[in-house]
């Protein structure tokens, strides 16, 4: 018995589903590989600046930590739209430098959104919890801040939980979306 057209164009939508899921895991894999590079990058530029560069400064503490921070950032941003741009969402396209830009301008509005808004408030947020003592008395103490809050190292983990992800798909849909992807996804529907 012969397969019918509707079952031979079912089957190969299915194959066509299956691959776009695994091509998209293997993205966000990378995209995991390029994250863990900036995290080493923006810590090892961020000691650079704050111990060897401004180390001398008079400059107060809180700029100097607001500016080494900033430089961090976009050395780490950068970092991150090169490979990003080569490696993960790399486009058989060739782009014009105002794309580059472009492109780059929304990487960056992607990972401030995250990074400088979305991770701060969750920490923030999550640093006036405090736990049940029943809790407390039995966790160990590295898990448990003074007043039987959460310690900072946990609250800075919590928002990766979030922000991996969301970077991950305003980065792919958005950042490195091009314009012929958009036209091809609308013809899709």
């Amino acid at each position: 018995m012969k397969p019918t057209n509707k079952g031979v164009k079912k089957s190969m939508e299915e194959k066509k589903k299956q691959n776009g899921l695994r091509a998209t895991v293997i993205q966000f894999i990378k995209f995991g590989l390029v994250g863990v590079s900036n995290t080493a990058i923006s810590y090892g530029v961020d000691q650079l600046f704050y111990y060897v560069v401004f180390r001398d400064s008079a400059m107060e503490e809180k700029l100097k930590i607001t500016i080494v921070s900033a430089l961090a950032f976009f050395v780490s941003v950068t970092n991150s739209y090169f490979w990003n741009n080569r490696f993960v969402f790399k486009s058989e396209n060739r782009k014009s430098v105002g794309q580059h830009l472009y492109a780059y301008f929304k990487t960056v509005v992607c990972y401030a959104l995250t990074g400088l808004v979305l991770s701060p408030a969750i920490k923030i947020w999550l640093s006036d919890v405090v736990m049940p003592a029943a809790l407390v008395s039995r966790l160990p103490s590295f898990l448990v801040a003074e007043g039987g809050r959460l310690p900072y190292w946990v609250l800075s983990i919590v928002p990766l939980i979030v922000s991996i992800p969301l970077n991950f798909v305003l980065n792919k849909f958005w950042a490195f979306r091009s314009r012929g992807q958009k036209q091809e996804t609308e013809q899709n529907k």
